[in-house]
């Protein structure tokens, strides 16, 4: 298996406990002129990186056709990006690819089969219930645990957060913080964020705010926006670092510009309560409002209430964020 930059795409899933494990594909540039060359060389290296410059329509017009008949011929070669590149396509289904969610399980478990850690991962995401499939949460953890034996960081997060919340298994917060650590040795900015809110409550580890907040910093510099978004509510409540609202305002605008609504419903608490900025109600609106459209319940609700709130309801918030 080859090295590449790895990012989440195709956002599969049902409700979970996780709640943000997605299929994993590749996304990393590629020369696609240098590509065709080793290909046509007969280099099969170059046959996947070939058949995405078709999918995709780098420096040429997408051609579904090409594109596919390309990360065919590199899972004919036993390829396993090929197979899982050629499995996300099928498992939702793509312009010119029809959705077959069984086609685009056999491949991830025939190059989960040859040790492929992004297969493994994929097939945990189907187990908790991606794509509508049933859940089956222990199945999910055994598989995101192999992923994350594998080398994948992502598979060690979502294990760390199965432990940590009781599903797939019973409550193991040692070793959901042991999953995470061994997550954030792999590069997982996700990790370094959760493991910062575990220091911040003293969680299966010594409370020490200080020291969550340098996993949240840690975990924005990874450009995170969650972890944005708690620097922001770090810096507002004073966690780790004296109340700044200028700091608190700016890690929020970073994280909402990155689509995190929470961190919208945070800058609307800023907006009416004139923490860093003269009050304005009115921008305060809009920021819950754009808050609202989360799909998580709990944030739709504290949202909603807020919008409520403005538009004539009383109520006794704090304006403590977080």
């Amino acid at each position: 298996m080859r090295i590449r930059v790895l990012i989440a795409v195709l956002a599969l899933m049902a409700p979970s406990s996780v709640g943000a494990a997605v299929v994993q594909s590749f996304e990393a540039a590629i020369d696609c002129d240098v590509a065709q060359r080793q290909a046509d060389s007969g280099d099969a290296a170059a046959y996947v990186d070939l058949g995405l410059c078709h999918l995709r329509g780098e420096g040429r017009d997408p051609d579904v056709k090409t594109g596919l008949a390309w990360l065919r011929k590199g899972v004919a070669g036993g390829d396993t990006d090929a197979m899982v590149e050629l499995g996300n396509l099928y498992f939702d289904g793509a312009d010119g690819v029809a959705a077959d969610r069984r086609a685009a399980t056999k491949l991830y478990a025939r190059a989960a089969a040859l040790g492929d850690p992004n297969a493994m991962y994929n097939l945990g995401v189907l187990n908790e219930g991606g794509g509508g499939a049933p859940a089956r949460p222990r199945s999910a953890l055994s598989w995101f645990l192999k992923s994350a034996e594998a080398g994948s960081a992502r598979g060690a997060f979502a294990a760390g957060e199965y432990y940590l919340d009781g599903y797939g298994a019973r409550v193991d917060v040692a070793k959901g913080v042991l999953m995470l650590q061994r997550a954030i040795e792999m590069g997982s900015p996700e990790a370094m964020n959760s493991l910062g809110h575990l220091h911040a409550k003293g969680r299966g580890v010594p409370r020490d705010e200080a020291k969550a907040l340098r996993l949240y910093t840690a975990a924005a510099n990874n450009d995170l926006a969650a972890g944005m978004s708690s620097l922001g509510v770090a810096h507002h409540n004073g966690e780790g670092a004296p109340v700044n609202y200028t700091l608190a305002m700016r890690w929020f605008q970073m994280a909402a510009e990155r689509g995190h609504l929470e961190a919208w419903y945070s800058l609307g608490i800023m907006c009416e309560r004139g923490h860093g900025v003269r009050a304005d109600l009115d921008l305060a609106l809009a920021m819950y409002r754009r808050a609202a459209e989360s799909p998580d319940a709990d944030l739709r609700q504290r949202a909603q209430e807020a919008v409520d709130r403005l538009e004539g309801l009383d109520d006794d918030e704090d304006g403590r964020i977080g």
